[in-house]
């Protein structure tokens, strides 16, 4: 059989760029998957979604992907709430940092608003306020599951006829300047398209083809507690630190906080991780040194130099789409992303301006684009 689209890669992005193909009518869509679905980057995620970025690109496609997060969870019954964000300020330069935030987030109809430390108690009663300035509250912002939503995408997508294969690819398939499909361990699959979301795998497989990637594999650390009743709702970040923690739809604390780390294609977890997201959270959550931690992890973030996204064709190979680089924010663009992807290979455009600037072609013409933002 010959693939109208090959994907490459089982994570958010790809599941969720099949679903959208197949609801656009394609009906020879093959997603391959090394491992299991999720096991790159999605699955390590800690599953928050916020439009409340700083670039026009980021705020503009999240919007979007917030809208799909709202109409997947009413139509696949995907884990999802709008439960917010909320950015904690302990120092003066914080909160004039989170003022500059706030007047851009206003700017595209991102309603983000302070919060005086008793208002913070309604959203988050079990936070200690009182080292606290103020804070940024965010409402559109909210969390889903990674595991429900990749889960969801696979049964449906499946169902509307997209094949699902568990096996490496190892090459793709280039023939006079256009895509040709890829060899696997199974053998060859000849595509019309190729759709490269393999995380930061996708620069090992596009290097043989002349295509350099500026993606680097960054390391990032989470722990996770024993399941408790409501704490707080949204996602809490301590602007201080960089450090997120989020109550899951179960009732676990999973925490993050950033170490100094090499890239890394093999890491490995650390005792410095969770030594200081502890001490930093404990400032926060009084109880936390007495919580059971379940488990560790370390995953990657594929960061590139502006911290946004490479998507869409790559370089002179006709057919052939990547997406990539998306430095932590993956899993809430992956509804977005989905949908570009799939206008673009069914089109040959992209859905949005948005989506048509985050190509790999600004890397080469200096067009980098600035986030202020890039925590959580």
């Amino acid at each position: 059989m010959r693939a109208e689209v090959v994907i490459v890669g089982g994570g958010i992005t790809g599941v969720a760029t099949a679903y959208f193909l197949a609801e656009r009518g394609f009906e020879r869509v093959v997603v391959f998957e090394r491992s299991y679905l999720g096991s790159g980057s999605t699955f390590k995620c800690a599953g928050g979604i916020r439009a409340s970025f700083t670039s026009r690109e980021h705020i503009l496609l999240m919007k979007r992907s917030i809208e799909l997060w709202g109409d997947l969870s009413r139509r696949l019954g995907i884990e999802y709430a709008r439960s917010g964000y909320l950015w904690l300020a302990s120092r003066e330069e914080d909160l004039e940092k989170l003022r500059k935030y706030s007047s851009i987030h206003n700017q595209f109809g991102v309603n983000t608003r302070f919060m005086e430390p008793d208002e913070v108690k309604e959203v988050a009663p079990a936070l200690d306020t009182s080292r606290l300035l103020g804070a940024l509250y965010d409402p559109l912002a909210g969390k889903a599951s990674p595991f429900d939503a990749v889960h969801k995408l696979y049964l449906t997508s499946r169902e509307m006829g997209v094949e699902y294969r568990f096996e490496e690819v190892r090459r793709i398939l280039v023939e006079g300047g256009v895509v040709r499909g890829v060899a696997s361990d199974s053998g060859t699959t000849e595509a019309e398209n190729v759709v490269v979301a393999a995380g930061v795998w996708s620069r090992q497989l596009l290097e043989p083809l002349g295509v350099s990637l500026p993606v680097e594999p960054e390391p990032h650390h989470a722990a996770i507690t024993e399941e408790y009743g409501r704490l707080f709702d949204p996602l809490i970040i301590d602007l201080e630190s960089g450090a997120y923690a989020v109550q899951t739809f179960h009732g676990h604390v999973l925490m993050g906080v950033e170490i100094p780390e090499q890239p890394s294609w093999e890491p490995g977890e650390r005792l410095a991780f969770l030594s200081k997201v502890i001490r930093v959270w404990s400032k926060w959550l009084p109880w936390l040194p007495s919580a059971n931690i379940l488990r560790c992890w370390v995953g990657y973030y594929e960061v590139t130099p502006d911290h946004h996204p490479v998507l869409g064709p790559v370089g002179s190979i006709e057919n052939l789409f990547v997406a990539t680089g998306f430095s932590g924010h993956g899993f809430m663009m992956g509804p977005v992303v989905g949908e570009e992807l799939a206008s673009w290979v069914a089109s040959g455009a992209p859905r949005t301006e948005e989506a048509g600037n985050l190509t790999l072609r600004r890397f080469e013409e200096g067009r980098l684009i600035k986030e202020l933002a890039v925590i959580g």
